[in-house]
């Protein structure tokens, strides 16, 4: 009788056992319906859990990139848009000097001449001067100060040197990072009047598009109409150094839309795998459920018959 009742204890238990078992397997289909998630923790599926971690990593820092991109090309978008508006400038100064350099010598046409040429240093200022929210564009590293302040005749530019370290970067790609900015003084120069004149003399540091409309505001007061002529050889120059770094520019615009488009490819491709790890398969997981319940349902049966029989019928 004690070998029998033994038997009886360990096919009860082991019953019970895999009478749990299947309730518990139910729970967990249960589980996976209720949170749409294959995976809801690392013991259930340690390997793929390593690599949907690994998949959210890199999705991540994709879209840290992505950020970046997007941030980039509004400031160059902007800075673009302020480059146009300094070739009008400068268009618009050609044909002024070429009215300084054609009219007759009457005084009072060369002076209202010279006065909107003022107008387009004041112009040009701003232009340099532009701002994306509280950032100077053409400052180099220093975007919180002004680039280009006035004085008199002076135009003299704040920001970083273009001999120093003045590239702004943002990183597209791993290890991959861009110049997006362009330097002020390279762009338009500055300048420092020595002298008005006539004729007017300039500091040694006087370069650029500032220095040639000064000398042509300051030539036109002059009435100097020889001198006004040289102005449109050096605006020709100052164009195509100005159209030169708009070119750059866009190089730069161009190379982080590619950039873009590939690591938005990417984010489809590692989403995708992403989603046949994790995502359930409704009508699989459904058909799943109506086993594990029958199962259950035949364990329970099962069970019931095992343990019915009472102690007492075994001691008889």
């Amino acid at each position: 009788m004690g070998v029998f009742r033994t038997s009886f204890n360990g096919l009860a238990n082991q019953s019970l056992y895999f009478l749990g078992q299947n309730s518990f397997n139910i729970q967990k289909i249960q589980e996976t319906l209720a949170s749409g998630k294959s995976i809801n923790r690392v013991s259930d599926d340690p390997i793929q859990s390593v690599r949907m971690l690994d998949l959210t990593q890199t999705l991540n820092v994709d879209k840290q990139y992505v950020r970046n991109m997007q941030t980039a090309l509004t400031e160059i978008d902007l800075a673009d848009t302020a480059i146009n508006s300094s070739l009008d400038i400068i268009h618009r100064a050609k044909e002024l000097a070429t009215q300084g350099a054609t009219t007759g010598n009457d005084q009072n046409n060369l002076n209202a001449i010279a006065v909107e040429v003022e107008e387009l240093l004041k112009q040009l200022v701003q232009v340099g001067n532009t701002q994306l929210g509280d950032k100077y564009l053409f400052g180099g590293k220093q975007t919180g100060t002004a680039p280009f302040s006035t004085s008199a005749n002076d135009i003299t530019y704040n920001g970083n040197d273009p001999s120093t370290a003045w590239q702004r970067q943002v990183e597209v790609s791993e290890n991959v990072t861009l110049d997006i900015n362009l330097n002020g003084e390279t762009l338009f120069g500055e300048v420092q009047v020595t002298a008005t004149g006539p004729p007017p003399t300039f500091s040694a540091g006087s370069t650029g598009l500032f220095r040639t409309l000064r000398n042509l505001e300051l030539n036109l007061s002059d009435g100097d109409q020889d001198e006004v002529r040289l102005r449109l050889d050096e605006l020709d120059t100052q164009l195509n150094s100005v159209l030169n770094e708009q070119t750059r520019l866009g190089s730069v615009r161009n190379r982080i839309d590619r950039t873009q488009a590939m690591v938005e490819e990417r984010e489809i491709f590692l989403s995708e795998q992403y989603s046949n790890i994790q995502d359930v398969n409704l009508p699989e997981l459904l058909t799943k459920l109506n086993a594990a319940e029958n199962t259950f349902q035949m364990s329970l049966s099962t069970t019931a018959r095992v343990i019915q029989p009472s102690l007492m019928q075994f001691l008889g």
